[in-house]
């Protein structure tokens, strides 16, 4: 193998690694938005000087990191295996559909301590029914990943196959 094969053969490694590492793009996205949003509410208890939203939104910044270290570690296998990131999108759904419940009820009022109005609490029920929505699609896209039914998967197979 010449030095000119050598470098096209690298070449198309890190592009098959990087493919592979793009199939976790919009799982990444929203693990940022998630982030932020959970930081956002740790600060506000922390400010509000509230232990029960204080020690759940730190959990949940907790669960996140887990995740986003899990994330990044694709960038180094092929493999799919998402337990961190899997466990995190389910812990963050079931807090939302209870945190969406509990919104109009003086529960909403302990976990959110800035929640002052009503128009605050409709506000924070929309953000949580997002939140829903987006746990819902991130569950669906890291099992569709990890069977394999993932549209990009196929792509990613025939470039691996034909060296350009």
């Amino acid at each position: 193998m010449n030095k000119d094969q050598s470098i096209e053969a690298k070449k198309h490694e890190m592009s098959v690694r990087s493919m592979y590492f793009s199939r976790y793009m919009m799982i990444r996205y929203f693990s940022a938005a998630y982030t932020f949003v959970n930081l956002f509410w740790l600060i506000f208890a922390l400010c509000y000087k509230d232990i029960l939203a204080s020690v759940i939104a730190l959990v949940m910044m907790v669960s996140i990191a887990m995740a986003i270290v899990e994330q990044l570690s694709k960038w180094h296998t092929k493999s799919t295996d998402m337990r961190y990131t899997k466990f995190f999108y389910v812990l963050q759904l079931v807090m939302n559909v209870i945190f969406a419940i509990a919104c109009y009820t003086p529960v909403g009022k302990a976990i959110f301590p800035f929640m002052t109005t009503n128009d605050v609490a409709n506000i924070i029920f929309t953000i949580l029914l997002l939140g829903i929505g987006g746990c819902l699609i991130i569950l669906k896209r890291i099992s569709n990943i990890q069977s394999g039914r993932d549209r990009y998967l196929h792509a990613i197979k025939t470039f691996e196959n034909n060296r350009q």
